[in-house]
């Protein structure tokens, strides 16, 4: 006579594991790991802030190219963690005013890693503001001006350096003016 796996001595079924008591254990887990993988933080700081910088930079290329196409001048004006182009305008008086330039391609985009920018214009840092506070205390006398100009002629005034860095300064590239490229990019030691 045969015996059946429901006839056998307890202690012989106790032996392994059934499918479905597997499958539930591998879900469960599966479901834990899965939680885990979304709460953390897949953030690169260094690309992100690499990123920007050279984004920085090919903005200010197309900018100066813009200049030269459109016959008009551009600049940028750069605040604690952003900045807007500008471009200037003739108004029917005659006279000339800086105005944010509203564009699709010339405009800041922020990365899931907030960055600062540190300006120094021919040597001189340049203290920098939230773009609302310098709204609120621009006057038709004090207009707001651009940093850098991207003059129609082809040229880019004055020199600068636009350090751009992480909150915590561990990742730190430059934009600068070049010798032989009109704006350079360039990683910083340290970073």
């Amino acid at each position: 006579m045969t015996r059946t796996a429901w006839s056998r001595p307890a202690a012989a079924r106790a032996r392994g594991f059934t499918l479905i008591e597997l499958l539930v254990t591998v879900t469960i887990i599966s479901i834990l790991v899965g939680a885990v993988v979304i709460n953390i933080d897949f953030r690169n700081v260094g690309k992100s802030v690499r990123n920007t910088a050279q984004r920085t930079g090919l903005l200010m290329d197309l900018a100066a190219d813009q200049a030269v196409y459109s016959r008009l001048q551009f600049g940028i004006r750069f605040h604690p963690e952003s900045y807007e182009f500008y471009v200037l305008n003739e108004n029917d008086d005659g006279d000339s005013t800086w105005e944010i330039f509203e564009d699709g391609q010339l405009r800041f985009r922020p990365e899931d890693v907030p960055v600062e920018f540190q300006v120094d214009i021919s040597g001189v840092p340049i203290v920098l503001e939230e773009l609302l506070v310098e709204l609120e205390d621009a006057t038709e006398e004090d207009p707001m001006k651009p940093h850098v100009i991207f003059l129609s002629n082809g040229e880019i005034i004055p020199d600068f350096r636009i350090l751009i860095s992480d909150l915590d300064g561990e990742f730190r590239y430059q934009v600068a003016t070049g010798e032989v490229l009109p704006v350079v990019v360039e990683q910083l030691e340290g970073s």
